[in-house]
């Protein structure tokens, strides 16, 4: 609606010669709706930007009265204010524009078709089994789930999948882990009668098992040497599926599956593919030494690298001297699975930012192994997950903080403030967990999706500010004023009879409205739902102010009706809004 509105002015300012123009807010309503900056034409005739603003307010001015498009056009007025040409829209013509174009719409409002006949694979989540998921992972599947979400508002075709490590060191630590006794070590099939034992215990006690498993095995592994080749011998057995330790690691690995399973159904999140490293390694050691053979990978100290550093990046192992394929060897094999299994235009890997190098080189690599991948593997850079005031974490101490345990100290936060109000007794289960994952989201999304987040729990459990329990409050605020609305007229709402006047608080929701299309477009093209989540916060500010200066049910009755018009539509794309961000509303807060 906004570049309908944008080239009505583009058009006005090409009379007068003007071929390209860049429009911004004024600070104040006082000064207009929308602003036309003359740095660039003061510039190019060599004039001071505020004499050029006066001379052409005028001139357009003129254009409208000579050519009577002030019949015809949303503007009522033009005046400069210093280097600015500002625009002032009329108030009812515009509420009419707004209101009943998003009506027609729709459900369709904000969406686009963008992406359509494209087929999109989004890669997120990727937490190891048998290891603990953690603060990045948890932060990774949000950022994804509304990537996801956002491609798919704009047509897309998209593919969720997951890519989940289950072979490599981490395992082989866990194993060694497992095996450790206070008394000295236990044999695997020791280890797998006291896991058979632990059949009845909670999904959080295994998981527990599992985590202080890996922190012994990775302790050992870092101060004594004949663990570190204890661990290496069992890496070697994972890869050779050595019958010994079947049982443990499949126990192991089934268990870990399940717990983050209930993770990705607590957050809304689920996949159309789960890889696994160890559908990836045997085809990945084929294809570099294809590779190898037709020159695009090279010896190096036994080893198998892609030189990176002919294509100005940096050399990196495919596979290692023992013959076993890096993560990198293992993504060649899940690249070609990718493109074999699906037909994708694209596909993003959200993974963070210390990935970036690799990921430089893993695709130059597959450029050349499949010239077909061109262009069409992209990292999402994501930025860190830290508790305020904490260093980054490592799982390998076993004294992180998992990212289930954030979730379960956030549902805490939000029941505490809930047992202050008098009506907590009337807020269900259901709704204390849908208002704990939309506080963990919007504290996630709200930042730029490739910028750290410092996350601060007292700030994203409260229902004022920016935070996702404040987004839902407005949203169940509305629900009730609309509710009301309907018990005190049960007449459809009208807006064919429009008011004289639209205040400031109006025309200011009006615009944002007319704003939201670009919002979903500029979320798309820019892989980040942070324009979305700040979107909705303006939205709501605005919509805050508004209800303060605008009575809406004791009015007469045509203001009343333009009014509950517009308060639905400013639910309708809140609603909207919060779902590209995979946060579902409430009813009642």
């Amino acid at each position: 609606m906004m570049q309908q509105i944008y080239k009505q002015l583009e058009e006005a300012l090409k009379s007068v010669g003007i071929e390209r123009a860049e429009f911004s807010t004024p600070p104040n309503s006082d000064m207009g709706d929308i602003a036309f900056p003359c740095f660039a034409l003061a510039k190019e005739v060599g004039k001071n930007p505020a004499e050029v603003a006066t001379e052409l307010a005028a001139t357009l001015n003129e254009v409208y009265a000579k050519e009577d498009l002030r019949e015809s056009s949303l503007v009522k007025e033009i005046k400069a204010f210093g280097p600015y040409v500002n625009f002032f829209l009329d108030g009812p013509e515009l509420a009419s524009y707004v209101l009943n174009g998003i009506s027609q719409q729709g459900d369709a409002y904000g969406t686009h078709a963008d992406g359509k006949g494209k087929q999109v694979l989004i890669e997120f989540g990727c937490p190891n089994p048998m290891k603990i998921f953690h603060l990045g992972h948890l932060k990774n599947l949000i950022t994804g789930e509304s990537v996801v979400r956002v491609f798919e508002n704009a047509g897309y075709d998209v593919k969720r999948v997951n890519y989940q490590g289950d072979v490599g060191m981490h395992i082989a630590k866990v194993l060694y882990g497992l095996q450790i006794t206070d008394d000295g070590q236990r044999s695997f099939a020791d280890v797998a009668k006291s896991m058979t034992e632990m059949k009845d215990a909670s999904l959080a006690e295994k998981v527990a098992f599992l985590g202080k498993a890996y922190a012994r095995g990775a302790n050992a592994y870092e101060e004594d040497e004949n663990a570190q080749k204890a661990v290496a011998r069992l890496n070697e057995m994972v890869y050779e599926h050595d019958p010994s330790i079947q049982d443990v690691y499949k126990t192991g690995r089934g268990w870990s599956l399940e717990y983050f399973d209930t993770i990705y159904k607590k957050l809304g999140s689920h996949f159309d593919r789960m890889y696994f490293e160890s559908e990836t390694y045997e085809r990945g050691v084929q294809l570099v030494e294809e590779g190898k053979e037709k020159g695009i990978f090279k010896e190096s100290d036994g080893a198998i690298i892609f030189p990176g550093s002919e294509y100005e990046l940096h050399d990196r192992v495919f596979l290692n001297s023992k013959g076993y394929p890096t993560y990198e060897g293992k993504e060649l094999a899940l690249a070609e699975m990718h493109f074999t299994e699906f037909n994708p235009y694209q596909v993003i890997h959200v993974v963070g930012k210390e990935q970036a190098g690799y990921f430089d080189v893993l695709f130059k690599a597959l450029e050349q192994v499949m010239p077909h991948t061109k262009g069409r593997e992209y990292h999402l850079v994501g930025g860190y997950l830290q508790l305020k005031g904490d260093q980054k974490m490592s799982s390998r101490k076993g004294n992180v903080i998992s990212g289930d345990e954030l979730l379960s100290a956030v549902q805490k936060g939000i029941q505490k403030i809930l047992q202050e109000r008098e009506d907590e007794h009337d807020i269900s289960e259901e709704t204390i967990e849908t208002i704990t994952s939309a506080a963990l989201k919007y504290a996630m999304l709200k930042s730029d999706v490739s910028q750290d987040v410092a996350f601060d729990m007292e700030e994203s459990v409260s229902t004022t500010g920016d935070s996702g329990p404040y987004l839902l409050y407005i949203v169940a605020r509305i629900s009730s004023i609309l509710e009301k609305g309907q018990e005190t007229n049960n007449k459809k709402q009208t807006i064919s009879n429009l008011p004289s006047s639209i205040t400031s608080e109006e025309k200011k929701l009006l615009l944002l409205l007319a704003t939201y299309p670009e919002v979903t477009k500029r979320a798309v093209q820019t892989y980040d739902p942070s324009h979305i989540a700040k979107y909705t916060f303006e939205l709501a500010q605005a919509f805050n102010a508004f209800y303060a200066a605008c009575p809406v049910l004791t009015v007469e009755e045509d203001v009343r009706a333009v009014r509950l018009t517009l308060v639905s539509l400013v639910r309708q794309i809140m609603i909207s809004g919060l779902r590209l961000l995979g946060i579902e509303t409430v009813e009642k807060m």
